[in-house]
């Protein structure tokens, strides 16, 4: 008989001294706010008083000031020094990237936003429930970002952070529908989203996560898909009964076009939402770079020529 899997309780925010033990070596840090609490304890269960507000642990909202912000939202099953280290991977690849583009990158501020997601390789149901807490700390994170006037705001998800990101979409489109906020996010990026195919659309369901406002509060979506993607193609499918939409894309264009139109019709000509799939299948009929594929769940940072493809999509 197999061993009894246990779940795990996330663990608690990581120091500012560890932090900057991680991130020393990199040309330019990055800052580091979060959703998780300060003690394990405080981790135990989704909370919304815990879990539904952000904190800085290295930074504020004003050093956001007039920056190009670009914030990762790592996804499930990653502990805060695995949050760190990923960050600090994607972001030195990035910075090459723009010194490559001959960006200024004093004018790049990076944000990891870390959330309790590392509850255990067969709890996915548990870690998406303290998603949907994280987006709203996410989306008040935003909200403190524009008081200070960002240049722009670019959001980047890997895996199940993509529910952490369009769930805080989701609640400022509400707001921005209803003109209860003045700004969207510029740009987002969804690396291998481990979220439904058919999240754009009404739920059927009052169990499943689907996020359509999201287009309300976002003016250009890109989508990175594989088909590849091990872990999507496999355990997801079979914990959801559903296609991941990193895997195969939206179950439908159509929904995204209607979504589209609809922007339009209710915040006017120049409010767009603008989306693309991008397809980094190892058979992709349109990637001809072999440096751009993806054939695992982890390979969506592992090249530079990836990081030169995405600085193009964020700008």
């Amino acid at each position: 008989m197999g061993r009894h899997v246990q779940r795990q309780t996330p663990r608690a925010m990581p120091t500012a001294e560890r932090v900057h033990e991680i991130t020393r070596d990199m040309p330019q840090p990055f800052l580091l706010a979060g959703c998780r609490g300060l003690r394990v304890q405080d981790n135990r269960e989704p909370s919304f008083e815990q879990h539904g507000n952000f904190r800085f642990v290295v930074g504020d909202p004003a050093d956001l000031a007039g920056q190009h912000v670009v914030c990762l939202v790592h996804g499930y099953n990653v502990t805060t020094d695995e949050g760190l280290r990923a960050a600090r991977d994607f972001f030195l690849l990035l910075h090459a990237a723009l010194e490559r583009d001959r960006a200024d990158t004093r004018q790049v501020t990076f944000l990891s936003f870390t959330w309790p997601g590392d509850t255990g390789t067969v709890y996915f149901n548990d870690a998406q429930q303290y998603a949907q807490h994280s987006g709203v700390a996410l989306f008040e994170l935003l909200r403190a970002a524009r008081g200070h006037l960002p240049a722009s705001l670019a959001l980047v998800s890997h895996s199940l952070g993509a529910h952490v990101l369009l769930r805080a979409l989701s609640v400022l489109g509400e707001r921005r529908f209803r003109d209860r906020v003045d700004f969207r996010v510029d740009r987002a990026l969804l690396l291998g989203a481990a979220i439904e195919d058919d999240v754009f659309s009404r739920p059927e369901r009052g169990d499943e996560y689907h996020f359509p406002e999201a287009a309300f509060g976002l003016q250009r979506l890109h989508m990175v898909i594989s088909r590849s993607d091990d872990v999507l193609g496999g355990a997801f499918r079979v914990n959801e009964l559903d296609l991941a939409l990193g895997h195969s894309g939206p179950e439908t264009m159509s929904t995204l076009v209607s979504l589209a139109r609809r922007v339009r019709e209710v915040l006017g000509d120049k409010e767009t939402f603008e989306f693309e799939v991008h397809d980094f299948s190892p058979t992709s009929t349109v990637i001809m770079n072999p440096q751009l594929h993806v054939r695992s769940h982890g390979d969506y940072w592992k090249s530079s020529s990836q990081l030169d493809y995405y600085i193009n999509l964020l700008k």
